[in-house]
């Protein structure tokens, strides 16, 4: 089905070709023909949006597994030639595991989020938190090395919009590192929308690697790495062996984890994982989209 009527535009690219790819959960998915992306046009906004993250983090524990915790200093640690103003601001840090880490290792930790829950643990680690960086005098326009925008960009409605923002706090040269989920992934090819990462009104906007990729050049950034890893095949090997399935719906975060734990228990194991990564950047085929851009001017 071809629309081009012009209602609706991709929120990442702003063309208006696009198709209905199905129903799920009540909204509309559709994909952009001109980026690939897919969106769902009735995504909430401003109280809508908060009233879905009011309790979203009522049962965290705030605590980061060992895995997530060893990529996460990694990432810290490739920041550290970045480092000028010495400030780190993550926009919406969730449960804090990527502060918590900066911290460590001496960053000034500033943050956004909209959960009450997190922005409680934020300020009791007296970290620099705020629902809304663009009233608050602590977030200066181009007083941050660093921009982190973790599983972000697909759970807002205007992510360019985001992308803008995090240019302007940016010092010129300092560092955006983003991470969501891929539209152009193995498991989406073979699930379509039954992948439960499209999973609207909480994901909204599922990018691919040539839109994200278009869509930091005009927000100011330059773009020196992108990546696609992780697959995790667990809802795809549901699907082959239904007989085999309890009939629950699989748990894409606890099975993800899992596997990275396994792969991460000896370096042949862990060889192996950056050789499937290696293949599946190759190929744009993982799990998630990991960018790297530099603010330029």
């Amino acid at each position: 089905m071809m629309i081009d009527d012009g209602a609706v535009s991709c929120p990442a690219c702003h063309g208006l070709r696009r198709r209905l790819r199905g129903q799920k959960d009540g909204h509309s998915v559709w994909e952009c023909r001109g980026c690939g992306v897919l969106f769902v046009p009735t995504a909430p906004a401003g109280a809508a949006l908060h009233h879905l993250y009011d309790h979203y983090y009522e049962r965290a524990r705030f605590t980061t597994p060992a895995t997530v915790t060893a990529s996460l200093e990694t990432l810290v640690r490739s920041a550290e030639r970045f480092r000028k103003t010495g400030r780190w601001f993550d926009v919406g840090f969730g449960e804090g595991g990527l502060l918590g880490v900066a911290e460590r290792h001496g960053w000034a930790c500033h943050g956004t989020e909209v959960a009450p829950q997190a922005l409680e643990y934020g300020r009791r680690r007296a970290w620099v938190v705020t629902t809304d960086p663009g009233d608050d005098v602590r977030f200066r326009d181009g007083a941050f090395d660093v921009v982190t925008m973790i599983e972000l960009l697909e759970h807002v409605p205007e992510p360019t919009r985001f992308l803008s923002d995090a240019a302007r706090w940016l010092r010129p040269g300092g560092l955006l590192y983003v991470t969501t989920p891929n539209a152009g992934s193995l498991n989406r090819r073979v699930l379509g929308l039954s992948w439960s990462t499209v999973s609207p009104p909480e994901h909204v906007v599922l990018w691919t690697v040539g839109a994200l990729r278009r869509a930091l050049a005009p927000a100011g950034f330059v773009p020196f790495r992108v990546r696609t890893e992780g697959c995790n095949p667990s809802e795809i090997l549901a699907r082959l062996r239904p007989s085999q399935n309890s009939g629950l719906p699989v748990d894409r975060n606890q099975t993800a984890l899992a596997l990275s734990e396994a792969l991460s228990r000896s370096p042949l194991r862990r060889a192996m994982k950056a050789a499937i990564n290696a293949g599946l950047t190759a190929s744009r085929l993982g799990d998630t989209i990991k960018a790297w851009a530099l603010r330029g001017g």
